[in-house]
């Protein structure tokens, strides 16, 4: 029985070995035959030699290459409560389509690596269309450095570094969200061995995804440096903030800076402005309870012909988590946000409360939460004068203490 390539390779020779018979003799036509058939044992043993399957990715192998297919989505339903003094409804609620995510990754030659995520726009700007998330490609040396190019999330902050897929509660604190410098485009290197490992960029300056060479929101250079230390466990316990049930104890300690100047441009009456973000954290995992505590801590300086000013802003959070049992976590987190008081603000502290639940139907892959986040202080106008929420966080702002925001998400990753 003909293998199903010898088949296609024959069938698309027919019109050929007609004309040949027709053309020339039987022994030319046998010749043809046999070139055909040896190329179709050729394509089906390069197909015996791939892999295909599932091992956390789909994905495609052989040869040295592989393509890993996957994506996620997260659903939610949010009830936000706020005061009747707030212009607008004191009771907002309604679904959101928070992400929906298509991902490939893999390697080329072994030794060259690659990842490029987009996400459908879903809530901020609503409009459905594709963007880029990430997009990189790295090689690995003998010596296990690695070098990268491309646009990731800046390697500083581990609540923002850690996968929205992996997060504790239904969105990373507020706190951290105010503060986290996000995605960057860049050059870096990295290196991880059994007890450290490290992330060195040189980069455009937070926030600057997807914008061209010479975008006003580009800084002119920024730098960036990670290194985490991990006195017990595996590196792999702390890809996310929970650990199941048996988990052996491990313990992490990150330290992370950043520094960018301004984009000097001719025009003077431009604001140059420089940034230092600078982080610290620490992480505790054990047998089915986890803890987690974070700092940031943000210098800004800006120059212009109207004067100089200096803001040193400052965020934390506290959380941790325990298993109930092998499916169901409980976890309870307190964060808040510091701003300086040369702001002019009229409130420069910023506290909340986030309780809640999750059932794990298949590890992150298949993932239910709901959980309560409760300002303990007036938002508005403040808050949302400086920058305000992604609403992904589900928070509107509000003009006393005591907004509460109810978020119930169905996660499901492929």
């Amino acid at each position: 029985m003909l293998r199903p390539a010898v088949f296609v390779v024959l069938a698309a020779g027919i019109p050929f070995s007609v004309q040949s018979v027709a053309m020339g003799s039987s022994d030319d036509v046998r010749a043809i035959v046999a070139e055909m058939m040896a190329d179709a044992e050729t394509r089906s043993s390069l197909l015996a030699g791939g892999d295909a399957g599932h091992d956390g990715k789909f994905f495609v192998a052989g040869d040295g290459f592989k393509l890993n297919v996957g994506g996620g989505t997260q659903f939610r339903y949010i009830m936000n409560f706020r005061d009747d003094e707030n212009t607008g409804d004191d009771l907002s609620n309604g679904f959101q389509m928070a992400r929906a995510r298509i991902q490939m990754s893999g390697t080329v030659h072994e030794r060259w690596a690659y990842m490029v995520l987009g996400q459908f726009s879903t809530t901020d700007d609503a409009d459905g269309s594709f963007r880029l998330l990430d997009g990189y490609v790295g090689y690995t040396f003998d010596n296990g450095w690695g070098l990268y190019f491309g646009q990731v999330k800046a390697p500083i902050v581990r609540e923002d570094m850690t996968s929205d897929f992996h997060l504790f509660a239904v969105e990373r604190s507020a706190s951290t969200d105010f503060m986290r410098p996000d995605r960057v485009k860049g050059v870096w290197v990295h290196k991880q061995e059994e007890s450290w490992r490290t992330w060195i960029t040189f980069n455009s300056g937070a926030d600057t995804d997807n914008t061209d060479f010479n975008a006003m929101s580009n800084a002119d250079y920024a730098f960036s440096a990670r290194f985490e230390f991990l006195f017990d466990g595996q590196w792999s316990q702390f890809a996310d903030f929970t650990s199941p049930k048996g988990s052996d104890f491990g313990a992490m300690l990150g330290l992370a800076a950043h520094y960018q100047g301004p984009h000097n441009t001719g025009n003077p009456a431009d604001v140059d402005t420089s940034v230092f973000l600078y982080t610290a954290d620490v992480g505790l995992e054990g047998d089915g309870w986890n803890l987690f505590a974070g700092f940031i801590g943000r210098y800004i300086d800006q120059d212009s012909f109207m004067g100089d000013a200096e803001f040193n802003d400052f965020s934390f959070v506290v959380q941790g988590g325990l298993m109930l049992s092998e499916r169901w976590e409980v976890f309870a987190r307190y964060d808040a946000l510091i701003l300086d008081d040369d702001r002019g603000l009229d409130n420069d502290y910023f506290g909340f409360v986030t309780v809640g639940v999750n059932h794990y139907f298949a590890g992150h892959a298949a993932k239910f939460t709901a959980d309560i986040v409760y300002s303990t202080d007036e938002t508005l106008p403040d808050l949302t004068a400086v920058g305000g929420f992604s609403t992904k966080q589900g928070l509107q702002g509000d003009v006393s203490d005591g907004e509460v925001a109810i978020r119930l998400q169905m996660q499901l990753m492929f």
